[in-house]
């Protein structure tokens, strides 16, 4: 074997050592996210009854996928720049966990669900931990005119959310509620930014569909792990009230973001479940 195929077959070992390493380290996360929710749907057996961990065997399965066609691509490569540039691409890829899980974050895991028994929202709000100063309760309102709706996303990016749709059958009872609450709590006036200047809160009040959404803070304030909105829609006299539990999210918006409006929008879209 002369130098130039010795080297050849240096950078391969070392390779397939780094993918393997990247492979095991990704199906271990996996395996304790599996172990993890698993324990969280006994502890919380209303948000994760759906909890299936398919996200999670995908994830296995692209990575034993990798290393195999890896393996198999380092035994018959012959040309020496090829061989370079394919490895490089994958080691960089399975060590990137936003070029590697992009794919995953779009996999429709979440759930949106119906709460149709004061008991079942009782067991949802102390799951949640909901605080009933910034939301309502479901004995709250004439069951005919309120409906109250959640999203759970489990596994690696869980975040779970529940809102209340209130419908007014005119504009004065629906300005005169919203104005009680209005009165009674305290709201941003300005974004929520971060010490690395990122937006906590991208938007102290902004509008998504037609609906004003206003951000409600207070001394216990997590933002951005746990929010409380309140939106009103004046064409349909149509109150929401809206809390988000995501222990995940750090952000939600970067320092470079222009339409902060635009990012509050996506929140609403992607993480809470407006009934529609």
């Amino acid at each position: 074997m002369n130098n130039k195929e010795k080297k050849l077959s240096a950078i391969k070992i070392v390779a397939i050592i780094l993918v393997g390493l990247a492979v095991a380290v990704l199906s271990c996360w996996a395996i304790l996210s599996i172990a993890n929710e698993s324990a969280m749907k006994e502890e919380s057996p209303y948000l994760y009854r759906c909890y299936t961990p398919y996200r999670e065997i995908v994830v296995i399965g692209i990575c034993i996928g990798i290393f195999v066609l890896m393996l198999f691509f380092n035994m018959r490569v012959k040309r020496e720049w090829l061989f370079f540039v394919v490895n490089v691409v994958v080691i960089v890829t399975m060590f990137n966990p936003i070029t590697a899980f992009l794919s995953l974050v779009k996999i429709p895991v979440w759930n949106n669900y119906v709460i149709e028994s004061e008991a079942d929202f009782n067991q949802c709000a102390d799951d949640m931990r909901i605080d009933f100063r910034n939301f309502p309760q479901y004995n709250e309102f004439d069951e005919q005119n309120v409906q109250f709706v959640g999203k759970v996303n489990p596994g690696f990016f869980f975040f779970q959310s529940i809102t209340a749709i209130v419908k007014y059958d005119n504009s004065e009872l629906c300005e005169a509620e919203y104005k009680d609450y209005i009165d009674a709590h305290q709201f941003l006036t300005e974004p929520v930014i971060d010490y690395d200047g990122d937006y906590k809160i991208a938007a102290p009040e902004f509008y998504y569909e037609g609906i004003l959404f206003k951000v409600v803070t207070d001394e216990d304030d997590y933002f951005p792990k746990r929010i409380y909105m309140i939106g009103i829609d004046r064409e349909n006299h149509t109150l929401y009230y809206l809390y988000l539990d995501d222990h995940d999210l750090d952000y939600i918006a970067d320092s470079q973001t222009q339409d902060l409006e635009g990012e509050m929008g996506m929140l609403i879209d992607y993480e809470f479940n407006l009934g529609k």
